[in-house]
């Protein structure tokens, strides 16, 4: 008899779907969506859908692995926990622990994958990584005005009135906002889409702009400009809740109509209409992507972007907002024992977007081993090339993971883990809803893998680390969630049932108008962002780029919507991948539909398909993000060493390219 067991997507994306998987004789028949979460409802998107195939997959590693040589040979499970034992007793008996460096990151965003920092930091504290490469940026930007990151849940959308959809495209990567954009549009919402590429989302737009890449700052000051010109603005919001009014005033002044057009390369009638219909046609939404802050002045511009919404009162109301991310269960998770930073002795940090920099200069002490855990640096870092090189620089590199990926391809060691259906954690609410969702174990994975917890604790006896208690799963859930059950009631066995609204997750954010800041107001002016070594206003900095005869396109890189960054490349067989440009560009250079060409910049080269495009800006170049390079692809091939200061965040889109069409010979 088949039984209906309740889960949740790990995928670090924007929806975090609750999942019913249909199982019988430990065989999973069927997944779908669970319709108790009424944010994703029973439907899962394509990547989702996919994850009986990668369960199942051929490929997948499902013992041990070292390298030999240059070839792979199977191990024992004890055989390679002993070496890996053995190594990390090895460099504490030599050298500080941050000889050590621990790369992780989210590639399954269950709340115990956090069980690797408690690990590392019993053993002594390790060189770790800070900043981001998704949306670090933002979160900052919206630290310094709101306090912390809250969204709206996303059926709130149906309540707006105009609904701006800025560098975000949720038919290809958020589909369970669509059927709310769809509704609320029948209710006549009108939609902006505002992004520099003319995405599959303008279908459900009813205007569109594309300002030139790296000038959302500018537009939305000058918007903000307009609006208290025109007398758009909400006083009583203004005068009652917020901070620093006057000087944001006075600093946006100088951004006219006509400074604003030049910079963005938006007419200013376009610039006009959407700063009346966002003030005017109210409750005004702001749907934020996080292509907006993929540059050096990426938390400027959302920053600039959340006074918007601010200086209109469309804060802390319904159909309002400015939602970027959504950081519900801060007070309900004790992070502090999860992660145990109080137990290092040593401690390093380096900014996660020059990390190949660091491996290849630094010397107090340098790096002797790496460890990589729930994430791809070689394809997902900038820089490819010199990420392999730093690789190649270490002694010892060990990586956990599912497949052979470019990283675990350059390490010594391979732990093959569990996928999320065969094991047990649980999934805090994403950027779209404010469900709370374990994982159940769905399926006992055959042959025998253990989970991470297990490798861990395995290590843990090894190296006799006291402080590394040797639990399961569900005990370091309740443990780590002490602060929930204690305030609300909620427990283990009540989420074992399915998704649980956090307590508070159905209001809208900010109503109550008391924000986390230091003054408990919304901040235009952010005395922790001038404390912190940043501008405290949300100005703008122009990005280090501009298309020249050398490198005359802005290279973007955006999500696939077929895969999560680099998860799901490992379906893809004999293909390349494909440099989107302008159709007459194309004509132009002599190149067709399908032809080879060459992408190169300042620090590398990619070959690539060439797929034209009827409605892509001229001086854009498109590459989807996360094809491996064992595979012919990799864009952070491309991709120079950059980020911006808030946030440490990578600057993807800072960019610049140029093509060069490859002549076949037959």
């Amino acid at each position: 008899m088949a039984k209906y067991i309740s889960t949740s997507c790990t995928l670090d994306c924007w929806d975090s779907c609750s999942i019913i998987a249909k199982v019988k004789n430990n065989k999973i028949i069927s997944i779908s969506g669970d319709e108790r979460n009424h944010a994703t409802r029973n439907f899962l998107c394509k990547k989702g859908m996919m994850h009986i195939k990668m369960l199942e997959h051929p490929d997948r590693i499902r013992k041990p692995m070292i390298k030999e040589g240059n070839s792979w040979k199977e191990i024992s499970w004890d055989k390679a926990l002993d070496i890996i034992s053995y190594k990390l007793d090895e460099l504490r008996s030599k050298y500080p622990t941050t000889a050590l460096l621990h790369w992780y990151h989210a590639g399954n965003i269950g709340l115990l994958k956090n069980i690797d920092s408690r690990f590392f930091n019993a053993y002594g504290g390790v060189t770790v990584p800070v900043g981001s490469l998704c949306a670090g940026a933002g979160n900052e930007a919206q630290r310094y005005d709101f306090g912390k990151a809250l969204s709206h849940d996303i059926s709130d959308v149906t309540n707006s009135n105009t609904i701006i959809i800025w560098g975000r495209n949720p038919i290809n990567t958020g589909i369970h906002l669509v059927p709310f954009l769809k509704e609320a549009r029948k209710k006549g919402a009108y939609i902006i889409l505002i992004d520099p590429i003319e995405t599959e989302t303008k279908k459900l737009a009813d205007f569109y702009i594309s300002p030139n890449p790296g000038t959302d700052g500018t537009l939305a000051l000058t918007i903000a400009n307009l609006l208290i010109e025109e007398g758009l603005v909400d006083n009583s919001f203004i005068n009652k809740h917020t901070l620093g009014f006057d000087e944001f005033k006075k600093y946006v002044a100088d951004f006219t109509l006509e400074r604003g057009s030049e910079i963005t390369g938006i007419k200013r009638e376009d610039i006009l209409f959407v700063a009346r219909k966002y003030g005017t046609n109210k409750p005004s939404s702001i749907i934020l992507g996080f292509g907006v802050q993929r540059y050096t002045n990426g938390g400027y511009t959302i920053r600039a972007i959340d006074a918007l919404g601010a200086i209109t009162g469309n804060i802390g109301i319904k159909g309002g907002g400015v939602n970027y991310n959504n950081n519900r269960m801060d007070e309900y998770i004790d992070f502090d024992y999860l992660q145990g930073q109080y137990l290092r002795k040593y401690s390093r940090k380096v900014p996660r977007p020059e990390i190949a920099d660091f491996i290849l200069t630094e010397k107090n002490p340098e790096i002797k081993m790496l460890f990589i855990s729930r994430a791809n640096p070689i394809t997902q870092c900038m820089d490819t090339q010199k990420m392999i090189k730093a690789f190649e620089k270490v002694d010892f590199k060990v990586t956990i993971d599912m497949f052979k990926t470019d990283t675990a391809n350059l390490s010594d060691i391979i732990l093959p883990c569990r996928h999320f259906l065969e094991d047990v954690d649980l999934v805090c609410p994403p950027a779209s809803h404010s469900y709370l969702n374990l994982c159940n174990q769905v399926v006992e994975p055959e042959p025998w893998i253990p989970s991470e917890l297990w490798i861990y604790n395995e290590l843990a006896k090894r190296l006799g680390l006291k402080d590394f208690p040797i639990r399961d799963h569900f005990w370091w859930l309740e443990r780590v969630l002490m602060p929930l059950t204690k305030k609300t009631g909620i427990s283990i066995e009540d989420l074992k049932n399915g998704p649980i609204l956090v307590p508070g997750g159905e209001k809208i954010p900010w109503e109550d108008r008391v924000f986390k800041t230091p003054s408990g107001k919304y901040e235009f002016y952010s005395s922790i962002a001038k404390e912190e070594g940043f501008e405290p206003l949300p100005v703008y900095k122009p990005i280090s780029i501009k298309p020249d005869n050398k490198y005359p396109f802005y290279l973007l890189t955006p999500h696939s919507k077929d895969s999560l960054h680099s998860q799901h490349f490992v379906m893809v067989d004999d293909e390349i991948p494909t440099a989107y440009i302008n159709k007459e560009i194309g004509l132009n250079l002599n190149l067709s539909d399908g032809d080879l060409a060459e992408v190169y910049t300042e620090v590398g080269s990619l070959q690539c398909k060439i797929g034209l495009k009827e409605n892509l800006r001229e001086d854009v170049v498109i590459i989807y993000e996360g094809w491996w390079v064992q595979k012919r692809g990799g864009v952070n091939n491309l991709i120079p060493e950059k980020y911006s200061e808030i946030g440490k965040h990578a600057a993807y889109y800072e960019c610049l390219c140029n093509i060069r069409p490859i002549k076949v010979s037959h």
